[in-house]
């Protein structure tokens, strides 16, 4: 059966507000790095236009959702990952948030097609192979709405969440709370932090770190914002850590 489904595509840029980031010149101690461009032009080298958001209009136009996603879920944000090599090529693709493997292969087949679409990133006007993210929104929604409803189901899973870690004391039960809200925002650091944490609790070390490299990713967060009532549970030393460690380099 058919699914009628509205998405929204998008490079990531924060925790809710979904869009595109503009390209901008990072220096750092005189380095100076321009991250990669799609062109949406064949073997092209050519700067799109300000304030256009290409890869966007090209996902979206491409994009073909497949009638078996009904029967793995709904509604979820999908993050792919990849790399932009010197040639404009794409290759390492990792999916950090899943909807469904049917998602997840469905964004890799489109990404693929936009090999020699792309300017690569640049480090001291050298070209050179940069990651680059693309998330995929995926529910029956408008766009506004859609946007709306997937906030509003992360704030309730990470509540239920709470609730079931810190006063009931079951992060088997908790995880699965945190899970569904990642599912909706993935970027979210709080839902990322605890479901680290119940992790840890259940002994499954490396998705805890994994969980938090990935907040240090995108752009850290201070322990003490989240450490109201976890701060005895068994990773908080090591997420401590990792994202202070995140804060001296």
């Amino acid at each position: 059966m058919k699914r009628n489904v509205i998405f929204l595509i998008c490079l990531i840029a924060s925790i809710v507000v979904f869009g595109q980031n503009e390209t901008k010149h990072v220096e750092v101690d005189e380095v100076q790095v321009t991250p990669p461009k799609f062109t949406g032009v064949l073997n092209a080298m050519a700067l799109f236009e300000a304030g256009k958001s290409p890869i966007n209009n090209y996902l979206a136009k491409n994009f073909v959702c497949p009638t078996e996603t009904a029967q793995c879920s709904k509604e979820g944000t999908e993050i792919i990952q990849f790399t932009v090599t010197p040639d404009g090529w794409l290759t390492n693709f990792k999916v950090i948030n899943s909807v469904c493997r049917i998602v997840d292969d469905e964004m890799i087949r489109i990404l693929k097609n936009t090999n020699g679409m792309w300017m690569p990133g640049y480090n001291n006007g050298e070209p050179t192979a940069m990651e680059q993210e693309v998330s995929l929104m995926i529910g029956d929604y408008s766009k506004d709405k859609m946007v709306n409803h997937f906030v509003k189901q992360a704030k309730k899973y990470c509540r239920l969440g709470n609730t079931t870690l810190l006063v009931e004391h079951k992060p088997k039960k908790a995880l699965k709370y945190y899970n569904k809200g990642v599912k909706y925002v993935p970027s979210d650091k709080s839902l990322l932090s605890l479901r680290g944490l119940c992790h840890y609790e259940l002994g499954d070390k490396e998705s805890a770190r994994k969980d938090w490299n990935r907040i240090t990713s995108l752009g850290g967060i201070n322990p003490n914002e989240i450490a109201y009532e976890i701060n005895e549970m068994k990773g908080f030393s090591e997420m401590t850590e990792i994202l202070d460690n995140n804060k001296k380099d």
